[in-house]
Order: structure tokens, then sequence, then C-alpha cells
């Protein structure tokens, strides 16, 4: 197997015909088992976990919840990275990463079931550790598999399919908030046997087939990967894979403020008027969550299938990014819950339509590589840092006193932060 080292941009290489002939069914197993694994996550750090936490220490919410998702990020930097190595092993030791993601499956169902039954702060910290390394050990895996098994052409269009499924996972938020709006186990056990109905699909049919390999044009000072035991990427390569690395982290923790945050936004800020005076955080925020997730699963396959067609990644994703950017900025100065609806709904769409055509961008250049399951958990990194550096900054920055002001200007913070990432994509050259 090899990689090319040419400089200029390479659009989808010849790809083998196992990949082309795939079970349709397969793209929907693997999409739906990628939902799952969004479930796992969103609703409990939009929803369940702040809600839980102000039932244990309702006088200082904001710091005990911050505490709580700097230790789970920490934790999920590290295992992300550790099941990225291990799914690579896997491959190499029984042909595909099916069995790793069963264990991740079985372990986040008892990371639910822990989370119901945690009746203290510390017993919490203890169920969110857990559910971390669970999570990892179930998302990192089937994050490589998009590399594995699918080539370059259908990678804009499935990953709008599977980014689709983060504002998805979102609309959950809709009816636990309504359901259950005070705090309880039930919503957690619920939760977790729906994850484990969603990754079952794809584990019990499986039909990928063995991993794939890519028929790449070799040019002057390529590596041949197959001859190397410790194979490594080309500078230039490794140039853009960093770019890209660094814009993702840019917006992922834009995104990571929103996700821990917004709840506690909700329940500080002014942002009451006429017809919502009696409504509480949960009712308000699932009314925001489901129109804002609908337009974001519309844009996530549009994006997607528009890079495909284009055979354009870099352009989208500036666009996206900038957009984001704009949501970020309308959320900071909203006065007025129409406003913050309006900023919301800007935000995730911008966020899932980014997401969907980095997605592709990413399998696009590692794939071919025997280690991209450690790279993949490498750039995974932009994806767990950013719930280990959005709590220090709040931390850092939280007075009990003027918490509605201090998360408004981190919104501005993280708004110029997304146009940076948005100029950073723009140099990056191996891939259009």
């Amino acid at each position: 197997m090899s990689l090319s080292s040419g400089t200029a941009p390479h659009v989808f290489p010849k790809t083998s015909r196992l990949a082309r002939t795939l079970p349709r069914y397969t793209y929907w197993t693997y999409a739906l088992a990628f939902l799952g694994a969004h479930l796992a996550f969103m609703p409990l750090f939009v929803l369940l976990l702040p809600r839980h936490v102000e039932t244990f220490a309702l006088e200082n919410t904001a710091n005990v919840l911050s505490w709580l998702l700097l230790s789970g990020g920490i934790v999920a930097g590290f295992a992300n990275v550790a099941a990225g190595a291990l799914g690579d092993h896997w491959v190499r030791r029984f042909g595909s990463r099916r069995g790793l993601i069963a264990i991740g499956t079985g372990m986040l169902f008892m990371a639910y079931v822990g989370l119901a039954l945690a009746g203290s702060i510390a017993s919490l910290f203890a169920a969110v550790v857990f559910f971390q390394i669970a999570l990892n050990c179930c998302f990192s895996p089937l994050g490589a598999l998009l590399a594995d098994h699918f080539p370059d052409e259908v990678k804009g269009r499935l990953g709008g399919l599977l980014t689709a499924a983060l504002p998805a996972s979102s609309l959950l938020v809709v009816p636990i908030a309504f359901l259950y709006p005070d705090d309880g186990a039930l919503p957690f056990l619920l939760i977790g046997g729906l994850v484990v109905a969603c990754l079952l699909p794809l584990l019990v049919t499986w039909g990928l087939g063995p991993v794939i390999e890519i028929d790449h044009p070799l040019p002057k000072n390529s590596i041949d990967l197959a001859q190397d035991d410790n194979p490594v990427i080309n500078p230039s390569l490794w140039a853009d894979i960093s770019l890209a690395w660094l814009s993702r982290i840019l917006v992922q923790t834009g995104a990571a403020f929103v996700i821990g945050y917004i709840y506690l936004y909700l329940s500080v800020a002014n942002l009451r008027q006429e017809g919502w005076s009696d409504t509480g955080p949960s009712e308000v925020l699932a009314a925001l969550t489901a129109p804002s997730a609908v337009i974001a699963i519309m844009m996530t396959l549009i994006a997607g299938a528009l890079s495909d067609r284009t055979r354009n990644r870099r352009i989208p994703l500036f666009a996206f990014a900038c957009l984001f950017g704009a949501g970020m900025a309308i959320l900071a100065m909203a006065g007025a819950l129409a406003w913050f609806f309006v900023g919301y709904v800007v935000l995730q769409a911008a966020l899932a339509a980014y997401l969907s055509v980095d997605t592709a961008l990413i399998a696009q250049l590692v794939t071919g590589h025997p280690r991209r399951g450690l790279l993949l958990g490498v750039m995974n990194l932009s994806n767990t840092l950013p719930s280990i550096i959005v709590p220090v900054i709040a931390l850092a920055a939280f007075n009990e006193s003027e918490v509605g002001a201090i998360l408004s200007g981190m919104f501005w913070a993280f708004a110029l932060a997304a146009l940076i990432a948005g100029a950073l994509v723009l140099l990056i050259r191996s891939v259009r």
C-alpha cells in the first residue's frame, strides 16, 4: 500500500472494486450507528448532566459543571488516541474494528446505568469518567470505518449523512425536556437503551467486508508504506493535516462551549419575553433545538453532496466556518429571545455543514495510511481537547455574580476563532 506525497491536490483516486459494491444497507447501518454514538453524548451534555449537577450543587452549578466537563475531557483525550491505536491493532489481528465497537457499545450502556444511579457529586464524577472511556472506545473505531471501507467519491455524501447525526441527536433533547422536565434516573436509562439499539444493526449485519486498498499514483518521492514498518507522512501532507486540525479545534471549541453552557446561559441571561415568562430553561432549550436541528440535518446532507459534486472541500469549509462565527456573534449580543433563536439556528446549521465537509476532507487525507486509526485518534483530539479548554477558560473567568456577561463575552471570542478557522482551511493544498 502506498501514499502519494505529491503537492498537487488529489481528486478522488481510483478505489478497489470491493469499495464500489458494498451493499446499500451498510451505508444506513453505519449512519445509524453514528447516530447512536452521538445520542450517547448530545442529550447528556446539553441537558441531562447540567440539570443533574443543578440538583447537587444549586449554589455552585457553573463551577461544578466546569470541573465535570474538564475531568471528562481529559479522560476523553487520552481514551480516543488509545482507542485509535487499539483499533489499528484490532484490524491487523482480526481484520476489522467490529469487536472493539461491540465492547464500546456494552460499556456505554453500563456507563448510562452508572449515571442514572449516581447519587452524589463524587459518584457523578466517576460515572462521567467511565462514560468518556466507553464513548471513545466506541466512537474512535466508528470514525475510522469511513477511511477503512468507503471510497473518496462518496465521502462527502456519507460525511454529510454521518454529520447529520449531530443535530439529529440533539432532537432527543425535545421529548426528554418535555416528558421529563425534572431530574431523574429514567431519562438516562432510556437513552442508554436507545444507543445500543442504534449500534446493534451495524454490529449484527456488518457487511463492510475487508479493509479496502487505495490505488494512489506514485509520483517522485512517494512513500511506499507497505515497505515501512513505521510509516510516516510526507511534510506537505503533514502540514495540511495540521492546518485541518487547527481549523477544527477552533470551531469545535466554540461548539463545546455552546453544548456545555447553553443551558446555563438560558438560566442566567435576560432573554424572556411575553409568552415565555413562566417557562423554564429546559422547555426553552427544547423549543430552540427542534427547528435548528431539522435545518442542520438538511444542511449536512446538502453540504456533503455539494462538496462531492464540485470536488472542492476548502471553499465550503471556509464559508461554513464564517457562518458559524456569525451565529456565535448573534448569540453574544442577543437581548431578545427571538434573536437568540436566530443565532442558535444559524450556529447549529453552520456547524453541522462544516463538520460534514470536514469529515470528508480528513478521511480523504488519511485514506490508505496503515496508521489511519491512530491518525484519526490524534485528529480527534481537536474534538476532545475543546472539552478541556472550555471549562478551564470558564473556571478562570466565572464570577458567580456576572455569569451572564462572562458567557456573552465568550461567545464573542469564539466567533472570532471561527473566522480564523475558516482562513486556515484555505491554506490546505493536498485536497481541493
